[in-house]
């Protein structure tokens, strides 16, 4: 196994402190257990929304994924990120708690995984995080932690294990991690060295892109990851491509999403609607919380479901397709 020494954390204990009350978790112990890493990354889901409002609703565009801006958005309660700010932010809470844990990064399919479809540019951030013992011995596990998925994400801690199979966020929901080479890999795969380097770990979930459950021993691919570790500057160069490449995966659409805990264990998620309206995912139960029929009715829902704050006059600077209803005058 791959051992994690402990790595400096770029927040301070009083920033750690100031993060966990904003996340109910004031009293938290701040030993790092699994028990804790557990409550801190699903809570993080149900406080802080994935979202790509700074992209539609500011002259800029820019969505800036350093760790220092992504604190001041997140204390602020001006709102949430996608990806690569969830997750550089959670790396550097989770090392001042005191886990061993760092970042690689993973490119995106749509396809089934018989179905090797194209694998995208790096576009999402995984973290791998270890469980230091209290005798000083190395750690026994890791766990592979991931904040950042708009929908679909793991919601709990993954144990770094070829088949590894746990509960999503509500049934039939799951997820599952296997090991294979890339589709365009040129290393031989019948030679173990060259097998052990072109193959990547595969991340899983049983349900289709609508959310429905596929048949069984069906899985369908989300992520493929390696175990190379990334620094915050190659996250913010993979973030520029995300943010201004024609035809990527943010910049097409308004997006947020947020996680609600509903029975024992269970998580529902909240999501905008392309179709103008909040939804309400728990499991194979949908429902619908609101219409959206102008641009203020969705300003108010972003606020209201996602703590999202639109800055006035932000709805001047979005694209005539995106709009609800006519346009403000323009800046």
């Amino acid at each position: 196994m791959v051992l994690i020494k402990a790595t400096p954390s770029f927040y301070s204990a009083e920033q750690l402190d100031a993060y966990l009350k904003c996340i109910g978790l004031e009293n938290l112990s701040r030993e790092p257990t699994l028990e804790n890493l557990t409550r801190v990354s699903q809570q993080h889901l149900c406080r802080f929304a994935f979202e790509n409002t700074s992209m539609q609703y500011t002259k800029s565009g820019f969505v800036d994924v350093n760790p220092a801006a992504v604190y001041e958005r997140f204390l602020s309660g001006k709102g949430g990120s996608y990806c690569f700010g969830h997750s550089l932010f959670m790396l550097g809470m989770l090392r001042a708690i005191g886990y061993r844990a760092y970042a690689t990064a993973a490119r995106g399919t749509g396809g089934m995984s018989t179905e090797f479809l194209e694998f995208s540019q790096p576009r999402h951030i995984i973290l791998f995080v270890q469980i230091p013992q209290a005798d000083g011995s190395p750690p026994q596990e890791t766990y592979v932690v991931d904040v950042g998925v708009n929908l679909m994400g793991p919601a709990r801690p993954m144990l770094l294990r070829e088949g590894e199979v746990i509960l999503g966020a509500a049934p039939p929901e799951k997820h599952r991690l296997i090991k294979a080479p890339m589709p365009y890999s040129s290393l031989e795969e019948t030679d173990e060295e060259s097998r052990a380097v072109a193959d990547n770990w595969m991340y899983q979930v049983n349900l289709d892109t609508r959310g429905k459950l596929l048949p069984e021993g069906r899985w369908r691919i989300m992520f493929a990851f390696g175990g190379e570790e990334y620094s915050v500057r190659d996250f913010e160069a993979f973030s520029f491509v995300v943010l201004y490449k024609p035809g990527g995966i943010l910049n097409d659409r308004i997006m947020a999403s947020r996680w609600e805990p509903y029975g024992d264990g269970l998580f529902a998620r909240l999501v905008l609607s392309k179709r103008h309206r909040v939804m309400w995912y728990g499991g194979e139960e949908v429902r619908t919380l609101k219409e959206l029929h102008n641009e203020q009715d969705r300003i108010d829902a972003l606020r209201e479901y996602f703590g999202i704050s639109i800055e006035e006059g932000g709805e001047r600077y979005l694209r005539d397709i995106f709009m609800i209803g006519p346009k403000p005058e323009t800046v």
